[in-house]
C-alpha cells in the first residue's frame, strides 16, 4: 500500500485521510460509526469513552481553524455539501449541510435550542415514543450542554443587527429572547457560517471528538464516503465505500470497515441513501421528509448596521411559535442572521441593477430569516447514480404562514426605523411604509430564494416497523447491530435549531446501547 502518511492532529492522535492510503484499507473495530456531526461527535465520545474501539468515517475533510480562510469562494467548497449548492429536486430550496469532521456543527449557527416540552408530549402521544422520559431527555440536554460549552449568550454580545429586530418586535409587543450558545471566547468576527477561525465555536470536531482521541480508542478517517453496508441475516457485517478527493468527489480507492456495531449519522437527506443502497429500514425509508424553510427578510437603515461583524445569529422573536401536545411545533420565529456578501446578495428578490445597487449600501443593511416549522411531507431517494433527490413542495399552510412571518418582520424592521425593507418574494416591491405591505395580500408566495438548515425526518422512530424506520431506542426495525443517531430520527420537526435534540437523542441511545 505504499509508505503510511498520517496526520497528528487533536492531542497527537491519527487523523487519516484518503491520501493516506492510495491503494484503499480494511479495517476491523468494535464500533464503526458513519458521520461526524452533532449525533456521529456524541456517539464516537461515549463509545470510546467507555473504552470500546471506534472507528469514525467522514465524508469531508478535516478543516483545523487554521485553514479557516474567512473566504466564502473558498471555505463554502471545503465545508458544505456540494459547496453549499444542494437543493431541492425543483431547486426552490437549498439544503444547507455540513461535510467536514464535525459536520454541520462546524458550520452552524451554533443555537443550542432542546426539544420542547410540547415538541416530546406530542411524540409521546402521537407517535407512542415513551422508551424516555421528558426527565431522561432533560439530563441528556444538561450532559451534551456541558460537553459542548453552552452557555447564555450576553447582552452585550447582541450586534446591531440583532439589537434592532428585539427592539423592532418590542415596540409591536412581540417577544424575543437571547440564544442559548455554544460560543466560548468569541472574537466577534461575524464568520460563523464559514467556520470559527479562532475555535471559540465549540463544535464537535473541538470538543466531542477531540475526548474520544484522547482515550487512544479512536480512529478517525476523513474522505471517506460510505456507498452501503454489507449484511448476514439480521446483522451488519461491513460498511464498504471510496477514498475521495474532497475537492472534486473523485474517487481514489475502496475501503470496508467490519465491525460488531454500527452507528449511521450521516444526516436526514444521506442517511436513508444509504439505507436504501443497503435494502434496510424497510418501505418508510426516506419518507416524512421535514425541511424547515426559511426565507429572508432584509432591510437598509440610514447608519450603519454592520451585520456581518459580531454574533450573526444573537437573537429571536418567538411571539407566535407553539409547541403542544396536540400539535408539534407550530406558527413561526423570527431571528436575526447575517451572511458574507456573496450570500447576502445571492438572496435578494431584485434584479441585477437593484442587487447592485442594495450592496453598495451593505454596511446599513439589517436581516432576519422566517422560521416556520413544516409538517412531513417531502421524500428522499437515491437517482440513477446514487446521489440523493429531495422533492419537496411546500404545503399551503406553509406558504400562508411565511407570508405572515414576512409580514411581521417588515412591520418589525419599519418599527425600529428602516427606510427600506427588501420582500423575499418575486414581483414584491421595497417597502418604506405599513400600507406597503398591502402587496402580500395579492402575491403569490414565490420565494426567489430559499434555504433549509434543519432537515429531518426520513428515518422516523416508532414502536411499528410498517410506520417507522428504527425502534424508540434508535435501532434500525429488523436489524441487531445498527442504529441511526441523526436528525432522520425525528417524527416531527424537532425544534427551531436541531443541534441539541440531535445529540440528546444521541446521548440516550448510545447510554442506553452501552
Amino acid at each position: 500500500m505504499g509508505r503510511l502518511r498520517v496526520r497528528r492532529a487533536l492531542g497527537g492522535a491519527l487523523i487519516r485521510s484518503a491520501s493516506d492510503f492510495p491503494n484503499g484499507f480494511t479495517a476491523r473495530t468494535d464500533v464503526c460509526v458513519i458521520g461526524s456531526g452533532s449525533g456521529g461527535g456524541v456517539a464516537t465520545g461515549l463509545l470510546a469513552g467507555a473504552g470500546r474501539d471506534v472507528f469514525l468515517i467522514e465524508e469531508g475533510p478535516h478543516v483545523p481553524a487554521a485553514k479557516m480562510t474567512q473566504r466564502e469562494d473558498e471555505m463554502f467548497p471545503l465545508l458544505f455539501r456540494d459547496g453549499g449548492q444542494q437543493t431541492t429536486a425543483d431547486g426552490t430550496i437549498s439544503v444547507l449541510q455540513g461535510r467536514a469532521l464535525g459536520g454541520s456543527t462546524v458550520i452552524n449557527m451554533a443555537d443550542v435550542v432542546p426539544i420542547p416540552d410540547g415538541v416530546w408530549a406530542h411524540w409521546e402521544t402521537s407517535f407512542g415514543l415513551t422508551r424516555y422520559s421528558l426527565d431522561n431527555l432533560r439530563e441528556a440536554d444538561a450532559a451534551c450542554g456541558a460537553a459542548i460549552g453552552a452557555n447564555q449568550m450576553a447582552v452585550e454580545a447582541l450586534n446591531r443587527n440583532n439589537a434592532l429586530l428585539l427592539a423592532g418586535g418590542r415596540k409591536l409587543g412581540l417577544t424575543g429572547g437571547r440564544f442559548v450558545h455554544n460560543r466560548v471566547g468569541c472574537v466577534g468576527s461575524g464568520y460563523c457560517l464559514i467556520g470559527c477561525a479562532y475555535d471559540a465555536k465549540r463544535s464537535v470536531a473541538v470538543t466531542w471528538i477531540p475526548r474520544a482521541l484522547e482515550t487512544g480508542h479512536l480512529t478517525v478517517q476523513t474522505e471517506a464516503r460510505a456507498t452501503h453496508f454489507e449484511t448476514d441475516g439480521k446483522r451488519v457485517v461491513a460498511v464498504v465505500g471510496e477514498l475521495i478527493n474532497p475537492r472534486d468527489n473523485r474517487s481514489l480507492a475502496t475501503f470496508r470497515v467490519e465491525a460488531d456495531h454500527f452507528v449511521l449519522a450521516a444526516g436526514a437527506i444521506h442517511s436513508p441513501v444509504l439505507l436504501q443502497a443497503s435494502g434496510l429500514g424497510g418501505p418508510r425509508v426516506g419518507r416524512n421528509l421535514s425541511l424547515q424553510p426559511q426565507a429572508a427578510v432584509a432591510a437598509l437603515f440610514d447608519e450603519d448596521v454592520v451585520m456581518f461583524r459580531g454574533i450573526p445569529q444573537a437573537a429571536y422573536i418567538d411571539s407566535t411559535e407553539t409547541a403542544t401536545e396536540a400539535g408539534g411545533l407550530g406558527g413561526y420565529r423570527l431571528e436575526g442572521v447575517a451572511a458574507g456578501p456573496g450570500q447576502a446578495a445571492q438572496s435578494l428578490a431584485m434584479s441585477g441593477a437593484d442587487v447592485h445597487a442594495f450592496m453598495t449600501h451593505y454596511r446599513q443593511a439589517a436581516s432576519c430569516l422566517c422560521l416556520v416549522p413544516d409538517r412531513p411531507v417531502g421524500t428522499v431517494t437515491r437517482d440513477r447514480v446514487g446521489r440523493p433527490k429531495i422533492a419537496y413542495a411546500m404545503t399551503d399552510g406553509v406558504r400562508k404562514t411565511l407570508k405572515e412571518a414576512v409580514h411581521t418582520a417588515s412591520r418589525a424592521y419599519l418599527a425600529a426605523g428602516a427606510r427600506s425593507v427588501v420582500l423575499p418574494l418575486v414581483g414584491a416591491t421595497p417597502v418604506e411604509k405599513e400600507s406597503d405591505l398591502d402587496q402580500l395580500k395579492s402575491l403569490d408566495f414565490r420565494p426567489v430564494s430559499m434555504i433549509s438548515a434543519h432537515p429531518q425526518g426520513t428515518c422516523r422512530m416508532g414502536p411499528d416497523a410498517e410506520t417507522s424506520v428504527v425502534d424508540p431506542s434508535l435501532r434500525v426495525h429488523g436489524v441487531d447491530n445498527l442504529h441511526v443517531v441523526d436528525a432522520s430520527v425525528f417524527p416531527t420537526t424537532s425544534s427551531s435549531h436541531t443541534m441539541m435534540p440531535v445529540m440528546a437523542m444521541s446521548w440516550l441511545a448510545m447510554q442506553e446501547m452501552l
